[in-house]
């Protein structure tokens, strides 16, 4: 049975058209939402105990980012209690909820996962110190979520 060139050309196309279908139903859209990096900095007395930034709305459930850009590696978490929203200050021994704490080299950054938006949370802070408890200023910046898509569900 011989084909008209007219129908191979339509039956091509319906192949692709298909294929493009397929593929694209697999691609998953990130949307994160409080991504924007905040400028966290204190001076750490060396002390022992951890300092707090100000709470920022966690509004999904991608990994939060953390970069340090101190001299000194840092320990960092993020906490949350059902009382603290957003733009109040962080109060670490008054974290209901907290991340694993990660140290984070001098001049490095860090996704780690935060499961604060799926347990009810609706705001989070960072927490942090000096890996060595020694005084020093430390600084860098966060965010609750992230626009890599890294760490979504």
């Amino acid at each position: 049975m011989k084909v008209k060139k007219k129908g191979k050309g339509l039956a091509t196309f319906y192949a692709l058209v298909g294929a493009v279908a397929v593929l694209a139903g697999g691609v998953s859209s990130i949307s994160a939402n409080n991504y924007r990096d905040t400028e966290w900095k204190f001076y750490y007395n060396g002390d022992g105990s951890d300092v707090a930034t100000t709470a920022r709305n966690k509004e999904d459930n991608t990994y939060s980012y953390v970069r340090n850009d101190s001299e000194v590696t840092i320990n960092a978490a993020c906490g949350a209690n059902k009382n603290i929203k957003d733009k109040q200050d962080g109060i670490p021994m008054a974290a209901t909820y907290t991340t694993w704490y990660y140290q984070v080299g001098s001049g490095e950054r860090k996704y780690f996962p935060n499961d604060a938006h799926k347990e009810g949370y609706s705001a989070t802070f960072l927490i942090t110190s000096s890996a060595d408890h020694g005084e020093h200023y430390i600084h860098g910046y966060w965010s609750p979520d992230n626009c890599s898509g890294y760490g979504t569900p």
